[in-house]
């Protein structure tokens, strides 16, 4: 294969992809962005629920925390497979040339389908949320204050050379 045909093989999978994006997009964002019309579960995990998206094979996840407003330990309590339930498209994510769909229930009210976080104020709070938290993660903790030890076993102190004592 010549490199213009990689070239073209692979300009036409990402305009593809961009094009199947846009019409998720579209298609989860029916009456003017409100939440999805009643969708059915189609598969339920340990970590949330698969919802299938209509007109297409693509399925959005819910995780378990997008579920209630409450703790969810196992989503198989609240969903069953074949379930109606309404969805709300909080985030698509594009990784490894496939489209994530993330979906929320707990901001769309189960009974009449009225979203519940029409600017999406909750849904932000809560990735700002998660996002402080994971800022922190990945930095040292030092401590300014030096305490003058000593080993009790062979009388090192702290700063001296470990290596040659025994202990």
């Amino acid at each position: 294969m010549s490199a213009c045909s990689i070239l073209t093989v692979s300009f036409l999978l990402a305009l593809w992809l961009f094009i199947l994006a846009l019409w998720l997009t579209k298609a989860l964002s029916s009456n003017n962005g409100r939440p999805l019309t009643a969708n059915f579960v189609a598969m339920v995990t340990d970590y949330g629920a698969f919802i299938k998206i209509p007109g297409c094979r693509k399925q959005g996840l819910v995780h378990r925390t997008h579920m209630s407003s409450c703790r969810v330990d196992k989503p198989s309590e609240i969903v069953d497979v074949g379930d109606k339930v309404w969805v709300k498209l909080i985030g698509r994510e594009m990784k490894n040339d496939r489209i994530k769909v993330s979906l929320s229930m707990k901001v769309v009210n189960q009974g009449t389908g009225k979203d519940l976080d029409p600017n999406n104020v909750i849904i932000e709070q809560e990735e700002r949320r998660r996002r402080s938290f994971q800022d922190y993660t990945g930095q040292k903790i030092t401590l300014e204050a030096v305490l003058n030890t000593t080993c009790k076993k062979c009388g090192c102190k702290e700063g001296e050379n470990l290596k040659q004592t025994p202990c």
